[in-house]
Parts: C-alpha cells; structure tokens; sequence
C-alpha cells in the first residue's frame, strides 16, 4: 500500500524510525539483476476496462506459474524485483488491479471486480494449467475471492499479511469511510516523489526499493485530464491510483467461510513484526482450515517483499514445489 498519508481504517501504534544512514539507497547487484531480467508488458480486457500485467519466463504453457497482486494504492512493480527470484522455475506475472498502476480506471469498483481481472490476468498470462495467485495485505483480500470465483481452475492461494477473520470480527476498511477527495497534485516529479509513504506506515531499511517503486507511483498530468472523473484543474504530478476507488466498497465477513472451503490449496505468510501478526487469528486459521499452512517471515513487518525480498521469495518458492510435488498444479 501506498499514498502520502497513511490510511485510517486501523489505529496505527508508534513508528519506529531507522537512522538515515543505516537506510540503504545504492542498488545491490542482486536487484539491478533482478530488474535487468526480460519481461513483457501485457493488457487484457476485463468487464470493458484495460487491465495491465508484467510476465516474466518463457512461452512453455505447461510449466507451473504465479501471480502476484499487490495492496492498497500499489501497483505490479512491488513485485518487479520478486518475479525474477522466481522465474528460472516458473513463469511468473504481476497485475496492475483496476484503478491502480497502469491499469484503467472504473466508474465503480467492487470485490467481484477484482476477482474477475485476477482470473483473467492468471490465465491469459499462460502460468501453466492450475495458476498459484499470492496476494499482499489488500491485494490478499481480492485474491481471496477470486478463489471463491475460481478455486477449482486455481493451484492454490497465498495470502501475505492480510488476516482472515471469523464474522463476528469482520473489519470493512473502506465503508463507511468519507468520501476520498482527489489525490493531491504536485508540481514536478521531485516533490511527489519524496511525498511517498508506505501504509500501513512503517520504517524500511531498503531504500533502494522504496526509491523504484514510488517513482513508478505517479503520473503526469495536464489541466483538464482526469480519466473519468472531474478534470483536474492543475497541471504536474499526482498518484496512479484512482481516489474514488475503495468509495463504498464492501469487503463482507464470509471470509472464513471462503478460506475454509477453497477449491484449492491455500496458505497465509505473516511477516513477524507486522501488526497484523496475532498467535490469536494465526490459531483461528489453523483451526478453521489445518491443512493450509500458516508461517511467518523473521525480520518482516507488513510490507514484507520490501523488508526481506529473498525470504518472502523463498517462502512463495517453497510453497510451490511442495504443491508442485503433489500434484496440484497440474
């Protein structure tokens, strides 16, 4: 997730701070690697509206595959430098989901929606017969039902950091949420950019990372644009995301009832120093469905691809070959 303010669907605690000189700005080899690495950028037309995505691997259909969905505000390049961690086994995509990154926008939004581009996304962009979709924070709850919609065409479903709850419990983050004014316009790229914040707003040692994915978090614009909405009355840079996006958007409370009974093989990946790691709703999902698997990523808050990359790519890895081992990804 990311906008320049944090958000206020939960009460945020106290932000530890990491000294400037302890943040890491210069590319390590690894990443600039990782970036070098082909990809493609590719469209596909869900419910009328152009729906962008990245692919990465080559053109054997029958070879297993991932896609990852970002959260809140995001976009598919938070998963730029993890796709190519993964990519000498499988063939990997990550999704701009409508109204975010290079996606189009929509005059309205709903979970439905979302899972309809995340099937067709998953399988338009040739991951093999049964696609493994790993979902981050909201990007976890839109994944969650495409596996309502497509559980059974699905290899499995990797939530990270997005907490299922049971009914009584259930949090609507964005409904009776005021209505989100315009994102904020800037006058050159400089100034948005050092504007960008992560949320749930938390501290990141990997700078470098933070610097690639906000700069790829905006777009110019000229007075008189704006894709569907009220034409802007200024000119420069602002965020990607459409503001009137999550206006009335319903999450529900049939959440547990949908991960219980998914058609497919399911896991959850907390990182172990996010707010939304609990022993309580870690053993709630042990409890509702025992044969998906729960674990956490040492070292990781909420954002867990930015804080600890290779281990959230291992993880996703190892989820893999042992669904791939057991047959059901095929």
């Amino acid at each position: 997730m990311a906008f320049e303010k944090p958000q206020n669907y939960l009460t945020e605690p106290a932000v530890r701070t990491i000294p400037d000189e302890d943040i890491i700005r210069h590319q390590p080899q690894w990443f600039r690697e990782a970036l070098a690495m082909p990809r493609e950028s590719r469209r596909v037309t869900v419910d009328g509206t152009s729906i962008h995505y990245l692919r990465w691997g080559n053109n054997d259909a029958s070879r297993p595959g991932i896609l990852f969905v970002h959260g809140n505000g995001a976009h598919a390049y938070w998963f730029a430098f993890i796709a190519p961690l993964l990519a000498d086994r499988y063939n990997v995509a990550s999704m701009d989901l409508g109204g975010m990154g290079d996606s189009e926008w929509r005059k309205s939004y709903s979970r439905d929606t979302f899972a309809h581009e995340i099937g067709a996304v998953a399988f338009d962009a040739g991951l093999g017969p049964k696609p493994v979709v790993v979902g981050h924070s909201f990007g976890g709850f839109t994944t969650l039902m495409a596996g309502k919609h497509y559980g059974d065409r699905l290899g499995g479903l990797i939530l990270a950091d997005f907490t299922v709850r049971p009914p009584e419990e259930a949090r609507e983050w964005f409904l009776n949420d005021r209505r989100r004014k315009p994102t904020h316009v800037y006058p050159d790229f400089e100034t948005a950019k050092a504007r960008f914040r992560l949320a749930p707003l938390q501290p990141c040692a990997n700078g470098f990372i933070i610097d690639y994915i906000g700069a790829l978090s905006l777009r110019e614009i000229a007075v008189g644009e704006n894709p569907g909405r009220r034409p802007s009355t200024e000119a420069g840079w602002t965020w990607k995301f459409d503001a009137e996006l999550f206006n009335g958007l319903r999450m529900g409370d049939d959440h547990a009832d949908i991960y219980r009974n998914l058609g497919c093989r399911g896991a959850t990946i907390f990182g172990l120093e996010s707010k939304d790691y609990d022993p309580a709703s870690i053993a709630f999902l042990r409890k509702i469905a025992p044969e998906k698997p729960v674990f956490t990523v040492p070292g990781a808050q909420h954002h867990i691809m930015l804080d600890q990359p290779h281990a959230f790519a291992a993880s996703v890895g190892a989820l893999m070959a042992q669904w791939e081992a057991e047959g059901a990804l095929d």
